[in-house]
């Protein structure tokens, strides 16, 4: 396995045709589910483009996902301290026993219980198929649906129920889990900074919303210190350190691995071990040789906290998006890469960013968040995972 510790390279390396592959994965059984997350060629080519049409359109017109967020209650708690998990839930209510038994370390365990949620994900396209509007759709599925029917005749096809499973698990294991882990971050953020990030957030909800209608996602454009806040939250707190694999077909990194991680002075450019028969051939990339079966997978969290990039990466500072007028930077810089990049970056960017907009404005919006009985510890760490915050619990007190 390669890792790309700069992002130099990430950027020449993984915008490379070559490097769109991804390695087998059995959490999706091979390719047997295969989705836009684990698919490779023209199959690939062609979900992608059609989740990506999807994914773009959501939030804005008739299909809107924006309501459906919206519509989420903030739960009522009279103030008493209470877990962040118990704020973000973004499962399904019909997921939530399938997801509650998911071991983390026990593989066939796992197994068991994704197959569990692939047949729940059959039921839900049955009940579409046997519901859908002619002229309208609902959602995702009703559109990838309509797709499968548009081509039904042609046997070479590459829009089949197989893959819309595993698109719906792409979905939901890369979508759910990451807003839920980012809003958690945020929620700990507003509570740890009451008087000064949360603060200020909710005067722009004020002065921009009001306290009477919902917030929108095109109140963005006049949020800079909001937008600037997600922007600097996905780059402090990386949910996804070292992005998802790619498979090389064209390419190649130095075999080398030493010092620590964090040890900027001493972080190799390239960083590897080999991984399983996953791909291509032996190739070369400049000088450095990299044999056949080799994955690759960029270093995000060195690059979020690289101190050339950055000033004083270790600090929560949404003014590194902003202009000396308060307005947000644009376009945002290229280094702030939580999504990846490339053609093979996450296609669901967008529809986190809205998510994740709408709840913590409407959250604000209604909602003070404060410290529990405990002041919290170690935010400001570099390498605290949430799991050790989690121990944590905020209050929520009405406007």
């Amino acid at each position: 396995m390669v890792i790309l510790n700069d992002f130099q390279a990430i950027k020449k390396f993984l915008t490379k045709r070559e490097v769109l592959y991804r390695p087998r994965n059995w959490l999706f059984r091979g390719e047997q589910y295969g989705g836009v997350a684990t698919l490779n060629g023209e199959v690939w080519e062609h979900n992608r483009r059609f989740c990506l049409h999807v994914l773009r359109n959501l939030g804005f017109g008739k299909t809107s996902m924006e309501e459906h967020i919206k519509a989420r209650r903030v739960p009522q708690h009279s103030g008493e301290a209470i877990r962040t998990g118990s704020l973000v839930e973004f499962v399904p209510p019909s997921l939530l026993k399938v997801v509650s038994k998911l071991p983390s370390t026990r593989q066939t365990a796992i197994t068991t219980k994704l197959l569990d949620f692939i047949d729940d994900t059959k039921k839900q396209i049955d009940e579409h198929k046997a519901t859908i509007d002619e002229h309208f759709n609902r959602d995702f599925i009703d559109g990838y649906l309509r797709t499968i029917e548009e081509n039904k005749n042609d046997p070479g096809s590459y829009f089949q129920t197989r893959h819309l499973v595993g698109n719906l698990l792409s979905f939901f294991i890369a979508g759910s889990n990451t807003v839920a882990v980012t809003l958690q971050w945020h929620v700990l953020n507003f509570a740890d900074k009451p008087d000064t990030v949360q603060a200020r957030i909710r005067r722009e909800i004020d002065e921009v919303v009001g306290r009477e209608r919902q917030p929108a996602w095109e109140d963005r454009n006049k949020m800079p210190y909001t937008m600037a806040c997600i922007w600097e939250m996905y780059r402090w707190k990386t949910v996804s350190p070292l992005g998802v694999p790619r498979s090389l077909q064209q390419a190649s990194c130095r075999i080398h691995l030493k010092q620590s991680l964090y040890d900027f002075d001493h972080l190799p450019v390239f960083s590897a071990y080999l991984s399983d028969d996953s791909a291509g051939e032996d190739t070369f990339f400049g000088e450095h040789f990299i044999p056949k079966g080799t994955t690759v997978s960029p270093n995000v969290w060195a690059v979020h906290n690289d101190p050339t990039l950055w000033k004083e990466p270790s600090k929560f500072d949404p003014r590194r998006f902003l202009r000396e007028d308060g307005s947000l930077i644009q376009p945002k810089p290229e280094y702030l890469i939580p999504f990846s990049i490339g053609k093979r970056m996450c296609p669901g960017e967008i529809l986190a960013s809205v998510e994740i907009f709408l709840y913590i404005t409407c959250l604000l919006q209604k909602c003070i968040i404060l410290p529990g009985e405990e002041k919290i510890q170690g935010l400001d760490s570099v390498d605290i995972p949430l799991a050790e915050l989690n121990r944590y619990k905020v209050r929520v007190l009405p406007r």
